[in-house]
């Protein structure tokens, strides 16, 4: 009896990892609601800095509709969302664009504001807030 315990033990193990796979939780990039979601977030918050005087300097002459597809294929990419980022890196993307920390932040709150607007939920926010905020050495240069 004692040598079918191990044997039972792992049967029963086996058959618990396929179960244990199929309740494995969405991606962050689901769980933000997918490219419908991320789409209109990224939108607004683009639209809103691009019309705020005070920090959109370095939107001058950006294709704003492409920038906004950069973007959420970035945040898909880095939320687990399966897709492949095709732009340029973040230092390389924000060269020479004079980004201080003020543009930095408004682009944040901004990010924050569409985001609650579009009900994400603040466990999904902070996780992606979270993996966004180290870009800041990336892109602010003054």
């Amino acid at each position: 009896m004692k040598s079918r315990i191990p044997l039972l033990a792992i049967v029963v193990l086996l058959r618990a990892g396929p179960v244990a796979a199929a309740v494995a939780e969405p991606s962050l990039f689901e769980r933000l609601g997918g490219e419908p979601v991320m789409g209109a977030v990224i939108e607004e918050m683009v639209s809103a800095v691009a019309a705020d005087p005070a920090v959109n300097h370095s939107f001058e002459g950006v294709n704003l509709t492409k920038l906004e597809a950069k973007l959420v294929q970035h945040v898909c990419s880095v939320t687990g969302g399966g897709c492949i980022y095709t732009g340029d890196d973040m230092k390389l993307a924000h060269q020479g664009l004079g980004i201080g920390e003020r543009e930095f932040y408004a682009m944040v709150e901004q990010l924050r504001i569409a985001l609650a607007d579009h009900h994400v939920g603040e466990r999904e926010k902070n996780e992606l807030l979270r993996l966004l905020a180290p870009m800041k050495r990336d892109v602010v240069s003054r």
